[in-house]
């Protein structure tokens, strides 16, 4: 896989797209088509970010992928229930930059692969049928309408899941702060969360620690990020992640 980087539009972070988060690498396959997510995500109120002047967090959402399980894909990203954009940023990847409000905020991901089959089917249809229903001597046949059922062969085109998985992530941000939210895809029934913040040094070096209640109040006012984050290890869970060892290669200056 190809070890380019992406800064996000923000330009407050930018993460490695050719590294798994576990440092291996993944080969990974084109995802075909999308098209149900974004059915499903019409069905849901896109999200609405604070106002840049109201308190707020910056939160990076990055999705990956390290399996592909079939050659559609049907994904939704909520914050609060209300749906998410990403943007695709390399192979198995995509990733978005939001203000998300300082209260409780859960995130949720729902993955699902599948393919299409189409096949002849018999199907049952009702059909307006005109009869003669009796004999007028001055005006001639009097005609009625009945409803008959009927049949016919019609070609229909079915969705077969490949497998997916889903889980939610609830976070309590801090107001001026920094995270990055990633969600990671591995198979069937194996996906998880992980929130971590991120802080600079005395130096100004970023780094990543898990998010939770240790977390140090952030600087006012809070300086954007000044290098590319790249997670090393990171641990698994459901609210926050553990163990982050992580890797920071400066910004190459324009």
């Amino acid at each position: 896989m190809n070890k380019s980087l992406a800064q996000t539009s923000h330009k407050h972070v930018a993460v490695s797209l050719g590294e798994a988060m576990h440092g291996k690498k993944k080969s990974m396959h084109p995802v075909l088509l999308s098209g149900l997510a974004l059915l499903g995500q019409a069905c849901i109120k896109s999200y609405s970010q604070p106002k840049p002047d109201e308190p707020h967090a910056r939160v990076h959402v990055r999705v990956v992928h390290h399996a592909v399980l079939g050659p559609q894909l049907d994904e939704l990203v909520t914050i609060n229930g209300e749906a998410l954009t990403l943007n695709q940023v390399g192979p198995g990847t995509k990733q978005t930059t939001v203000r998300v409000r300082p209260e409780a905020t859960r995130y949720g991901f729902e993955t699902e692969y599948f393919h299409t089959i189409v096949t002849q089917e018999w199907q049952t249809y009702n059909d307006i049928e005109r009869y003669q229903c009796g004999y007028n001597p001055r005006t001639g046949p009097v005609w009625c309408t009945r409803t008959v059922p009927r049949q016919r062969l019609a070609t229909v085109e079915r969705r077969v899941s490949d497998g997916g998985c889903s889980t939610v992530l609830d976070q309590q941000p801090l107001a001026g702060a920094e995270y990055l939210i990633q969600y990671e895809f591995n198979g069937i029934q194996n996906c998880y969360a992980t929130c971590q913040r991120l802080i600079h040094d005395p130096s100004g070096t970023p780094q990543l620690i898990p998010c939770g209640p240790t977390e140090p109040p952030p600087p006012s006012p809070y300086p954007p990020s000044v290098g590319f984050v790249i997670p090393g290890t990171v641990g698994q869970g459901s609210a926050t992640s553990g163990g982050e060892s992580p890797i920071v290669q400066p910004i190459p200056q324009q």
